[in-house]
């Protein structure tokens, strides 16, 4: 199953995500990926940071400055130990977790930054994950994914807090059950 959570560009998204994953940790256990949450210095939008799952400390992600080489999209450059880094968490996420990325975008779309891996995951049967799209992504992701069934929750709607609780938790494995229960 494939859930996505939707919104404009600096709607919130990661916000309400984290907020969804706080509420989630307390009861569940199978959680792993990361989010992307925004960084600013003296108020101006520099950059984003990996905040992997289950560790207190995030790292540089994307930055308004990178080097000849970087992959980039936008105006944005990946820096290449997060980049690494966010890969190896989507490889090696585990059948029965939730797997968590934030966020999914243009140059993903293209082929490019966490795709490939991601790809291989979305396309195994029985993974659960989660994905963070932004609203002008959401139709070319459903295009890519060539007909895998997804269900889609905008950050806009009154309701999402409570179903996207309700879908995640509803196959999650409790603690001290075995991972993969079905619900």
């Amino acid at each position: 199953m494939i859930l996505i959570l939707t919104g404009s560009v600096q709607s919130g998204k990661t916000r309400f995500l984290a907020g969804i994953l706080a509420a989630l940790d307390r009861a569940a256990e199978g959680l792993s990926g990361f989010l992307s949450p925004a960084v600013y210095e003296g108020g101006r939008l520099i950059g984003y940071d990996l905040a992997v799952l289950g560790r207190e400390k995030s790292a540089p992600y994307l930055r308004r400055q990178g080097e000849p080489g970087w992959e980039r999209v936008g105006p944005y450059f990946f820096v290449p130990d997060a980049l690494k880094e966010a890969r190896r968490i989507i490889q090696e996420s585990r059948a029965g977790d939730l797997l968590v990325v934030d966020e999914v975008g243009p140059l993903e779309l293209g082929g490019g930054g966490i795709w490939e891996p991601l790809e291989a995951v979305l396309k195994s049967p029985g993974r659960r994950s989660l994905l963070v799209v932004r609203a002008s992504c959401l139709e070319p992701l459903r295009a890519r994914l060539g007909g895998l069934p997804v269900k889609v929750f905008s950050v806009e709607e009154p309701a999402a807090r409570a179903s996207m609780l309700f879908e995640i938790a509803r196959d999650a494995p409790m603690r001290g059950e075995p991972a993969g229960r079905a619900g």
